[in-house]
């Protein structure tokens, strides 16, 4: 499966989001935050897919949706466009799906900052970076997991190539 054209890249991304937002009301609070691990996962496997800037869009999609309906809260943006981008980013500077993995380091580190210092306030929640961080690190590290080990099984299967 390789999204050739603007046109189905377009669709992929509509599927996507859809399946990031049925999959986005799995989610545990903490703090202010609702965690999503399917939105890391969904990052993984679009970022890995379609390359970076269609899997932030993607990403934005998500959180857009999410807080819409309310299964998700402003942090849904920083938490994550940032490591749907870099996923898309490192696949294609190293074609290899370990580039998985740089999905954690962009949500915690870029969107945890971000979420602390600019989205927090933006409604009134002042916690502290670290806390965010902590806050952060267990979903994507689930979401990460599961969308490599997905990426293995769909090459396995010749699914993708």
């Amino acid at each position: 499966m390789k999204a050739e054209t603007k046109t189905q890249k377009l669709a992929y991304v509509g599927i996507f989001t859809a399946l990031g937002v049925i999959l986005g009301t799995i989610s545990f609070p903490v703090g202010p935050a609702k965690v999503a691990p399917f939105q890391h996962f969904i990052n993984v496997i679009t970022g890995v897919l379609l390359g970076p800037w269609w899997a932030s869009l993607t990403a934005l999609f998500i959180g857009i949706l999410r807080m819409s309906l309310g299964v998700g809260t402003i942090f849904s943006i920083p938490g994550g466009i940032p490591g749907a981008f870099t996923v898309g980013l490192v696949y294609g500077a190293v074609k290899k799906d370990w580039a998985a993995f740089s999905e954690p380091l962009a949500t915690v580190f870029i969107g945890g900052t971000l979420s602390s210092l600019l989205f927090g306030p933006l409604i009134n929640v002042h916690k502290g970076v670290v806390w965010f961080w902590i806050a952060f690190a267990p979903s994507t590290l689930v979401g990460t997991t599961l969308g490599f080990l997905t990426l293995k099984a769909l090459r396995k299967m010749g699914v993708i190539e």
